[in-house]
């Protein structure tokens, strides 16, 4: 597929030790993420008693809300790449007195280690704007492999309005400086044979953040076929 997006160029080891390194302060780092994360819970409308699996699942923001909505009847899977990562996550939900129904466990998106038609609902933030390109489709192919015909899927990640290059974009690719850049994930889940496609941009307010990027939400349904 051509693309208009700028690559991002961290190698998965890379990735590790990064987060390794940010776990322990992420949160405090990352407060723009809050509403986007809350956005993503309401449209995706989870309900109790559904089976969830929250891939890259980081410090466990989005696992938490999705925890407190399939309640006692449910179940959430969290999986990450990052054990010091999935450590600030199980506190978080220990805290929280959710861990009868929350399962973390460490891995790679690659590769989820759950047999097909397992889940509900996919919910995954933050990770596909980490990774080079080439992994987009085979990673949502994986992704439907472990969803239940009709079952949803929802993407948070950093973005930008429209296919237009940012200044952000033009300045990464130079410097390769951080992690992150932003993402269009509608053609690449048609792509992996999703259906219902629905994208919500939102635009950070209040944070110089808002000068470099903004977030998409797309949410999106496996074939019943």
């Amino acid at each position: 597929m051509k693309h208009s997006l700028v690559e991002a160029t961290f190698t998965e080891d890379k990735v590790k030790n990064y987060y390794a390194w940010r776990a322990s302060n992420y949160d405090a780092g990352s407060g723009f993420e809050i509403g986007p994360h809350a956005e993503a819970l309401r449209l995706a409308k989870v309900q109790p008693g559904q089976r969830v699996l929250d891939v890259a699942c980081g410090t466990g923001r989005g696992t938490v809300g999705l925890a407190q909505a399939v309640g006692p009847t449910g179940k959430v899977d969290g999986l990450d790449l990052s054990n010091s990562m999935l450590a600030q996550a199980q506190t978080k939900i220990d805290k929280l007195e959710l861990g009868q129904q929350v399962e973390f466990k460490q891995g790679n998106a690659r590769e989820l280690p759950y047999p097909d038609a397992t889940f509900d609902l996919l919910y995954n933030g933050y990770m596909f704007d980490l990774i080079p390109i080439e992994g987009f489709t085979p990673i949502l192919k994986e992704m439907a492999r472990v969803l239940k015909p009709d079952g949803q899927l929802v993407l948070l990640n950093m973005s930008k309005p429209d296919e237009r290059r940012t200044w952000f974009e033009s300045v990464y690719e130079k410097w390769k400086f951080e992690p992150c850049c932003p993402v269009l994930m509608g053609p690449y889940v048609k792509m992996a044979g999703f259906t219902e496609i629905r994208r919500v941009y939102q635009p950070i307010r209040g944070s110089l953040v808002a000068l470099l990027w903004g977030q998409e939400i797309v949410l999106a349904r496996k074939s019943l076929g």
